[in-house]
């Protein structure tokens, strides 16, 4: 069969990185004789219209940006092809569960001749994720991010200034939620949901997470001093905050988080509001080229 490859990139994405990887990229298949189309997106909410055009023409997908790009691409993608990710954004959070070559020509090569596996998705509510759920005190950061923005500071700087400005002051809010239909009550920091490990480009929130098991890491921090918060941050950048006592993990395959107007989430980095979230593991569901 012919291949044909539809390319998603968002230019703003990672500032210019991604236009010149797209030039590259262009380079790269018109050297190897395949035949492309690149459809660019420019603003929020593109990369799902303009993946629903993908007809059956195409035999591939390769997805240029980061993860807010992916999880719009894939939100839009109807078509059951194999699909690569060339990350361009500044977290690149799901990128960091896939094997994936550090040269950009290695990563152009994995996009046509890489092995591929089935990897899970979920399901929030009616909208596909990639790496995960994240409700409580990260929802409050992207929402923060979205409206109280800070001209200065951009991508990383302006999620640690985030991080760090509502880290002390941040209260404990009430939840109501069923793990695989057990019932809990309890007051909580956050609660991350994660089919992948890290969220915020380096918060190893669900360090057993894995993308092809068929199931979702669910973590669950309770109350913590604000001293406590501040020392023990560096945790949750490499998976060690298990040790603390007010840290649960579960495994699930559906979760539901009642109403609560209290808390924020986020999908893949980008706002969803607020609960009620029907969250659900998708075994599978996508086919995905790596190393």
């Amino acid at each position: 069969m012919t291949r044909k490859i539809f390319v998603v990139g968002n230019r703003y994405s990672g500032s210019k990185k991604t236009s010149k990887i797209l030039r590259e990229l262009s380079a790269f298949l018109e050297g190897k004789k395949i035949s492309f189309e690149i459809f660019d997106t420019d603003k929020d909410g593109d990369a799902t219209q303009t993946t629903r055009r993908l007809d059956q023409s195409f035999t591939d997908l390769i997805i240029v940006g980061g993860d807010g790009t992916i999880n719009e691409a894939v939100n839009g993608l109807q078509q059951d092809i194999p699909i690569s990710i060339i990350p361009s954004g500044t977290g690149n959070d799901f990128i960091k569960n896939v094997r994936i070559a550090k040269k950009l020509s290695d990563q152009f090569d994995t996009a046509l001749n890489g092995q591929i596996n089935r990897v899970d998705l979920g399901k929030c509510n009616d909208r596909i994720f990639l790496n995960g759920v994240g409700i409580g005190f990260d929802g409050q950061i992207v929402e923060d991010m979205a409206t109280k923005r800070v001209s200065l500071l951009k991508g990383h700087a302006a999620y640690y200034y985030h991080v760090l400005r509502i880290l002390g002051g941040y209260q404990v809010k009430p939840f109501e939620y069923q793990v695989d239909h057990e019932e809990h009550k309890k007051a909580l920091i956050l609660m991350a949901i994660g089919n992948g490990t890290t969220f915020g480009g380096g918060f190893k929130l669900m360090p057993d997470a894995r993308i092809d098991d068929g199931v979702l890491e669910v973590c669950t921090i309770g109350d913590l001093s604000p001293i406590n918060r501040f020392l023990n941050i560096h945790r949750l950048s490499n998976g060690s905050h298990g040790s603390l006592k007010m840290v649960d993990f579960h495994k699930a395959e559906k979760i539901t988080i009642e109403a609560n107007n209290a808390i924020y989430a986020h999908i893949d980095g980008e706002r969803m509001g607020q609960p009620p979230f029907n969250i659900e593991i998708l075994p599978g569901a996508l086919q995905l080229r790596t190393q």
